[in-house]
């Protein structure tokens, strides 16, 4: 009888852990918009950002990012190249720290941390070591923010955001200095569509409060790419996370350069000559700009038109 005094626990320990392996498994579903609802008036706009410089003779850019924005340039020196841009009238800079926030970012500027710039391509030197503070007070022409990846569908993790523009575009010397943002991708299927809905819906949001209305649209040009014959079985990603590093970060690139360099050179992105590691068909690459192009032209469109880049 003692034995089966127990039998009730060992039970339901088993359903226990079934059903939380079983949840592991479950998809997110959909994306809950009311937790977009902050009480602060939907005409709300702390910030306009300057126009884009589309004019600039030489075009400096500087992405505060992590492993997201690092990923999206892998390519950017080789697209670049193959562009036939002149180097020396432009450069593209990145500093960057695993999982960082706008919250990182902005106790990095206040607590004066140390910080070093990789210059990504582009003849153009900027001073690449400092504090944030020093190496923000030089005349960039642009300058990249992201949200962390797990934070990017959470709309209150955007607050500090408001105290983060304001840092850099009081630091920065150039004050028509613009400012653009990465909508990053999702990770996993398990995810889909409630991540991407989210980084989309926190995106338009984003844009119309805090005013930054320069957009790549990474997680649309790789959402794309997911439905066509480009995608495979981890999603596109190398660990359910980052991306792979051959098609996928080849067209996080091309969305890179579409959106940032496109409109100051006149090189569109379709055509380039570049190649992504690994052995890619010649068609593969194309339909890999064209996703790129594509979710330029339409950043918060991810299904519709898809149709006529399946070649």
């Amino acid at each position: 009888m003692s034995k089966l005094r127990f039998l009730p626990l060992i039970v339901m320990t088993f359903l226990f852990l079934a059903c939380e392996k079983d949840e592991d498994w479950m998809p997110y579903g959909q994306f809950d918009y009311s937790t977009l609802e902050d009480g602060i008036s939907a005409d709300t706009k702390y910030y306009e950002n300057p126009p884009y410089p589309k004019d600039a003779d030489t075009l400096r850019i500087l992405a505060i990012g992590n492993s997201f924005s690092t990923d999206a340039m892998t390519y950017m020196d080789a697209l670049v190249k193959a562009s036939g841009i002149d180097a020396n009238r432009l450069c593209l800079y990145e500093t960057s720290m695993g999982g960082a926030s706008f919250d990182t970012w902005a106790e990095t500027f206040h607590n004066k941390s140390a910080v070093y710039l990789e210059r990504i391509t582009g003849g153009v030197t900027m001073t690449s070591q400092g504090t944030l503070s020093q190496l923000l007070n030089q005349p960039w022409d642009v300058i990249v923010v992201q949200q962390a990846s797990d934070l990017s569908y959470v709309w209150s993790s955007y607050a500090t955001l408001r105290e983060y523009v304001e840092l850099i575009t009081t630091t920065c010397p150039n004050k028509s200095v613009c400012l653009a943002f990465q909508l990053v991708w999702s990770h996993t299927p398990k995810e889909m569509p409630y991540v991407l809905q989210g980084n989309i819906a926190c995106c338009q949001k984003m844009s119309q409060r805090y005013g930054i209305d320069v957009i790549i649209p990474t997680g649309t040009a790789i959402q794309l790419a997911r439905g066509t014959r480009l995608t495979d079985g981890l999603y596109m990603t190398r660990d359910n996370w980052h991306l792979n590093t051959g098609i996928a970060c080849y067209i996080a690139s091309c969305t890179w350069f579409e959106a940032l360099l496109r409109p100051v050179f006149g090189t569109p992105i379709v055509g380039n000559t570049a190649k992504p590691q690994n052995d890619y068909q010649e068609a593969d690459i194309l339909l890999g700009q064209q996703c790129a192009e594509r979710a330029v032209l339409q950043p918060y469109i991810i299904t519709e038109g898809l149709s006529d880049l399946q070649q």
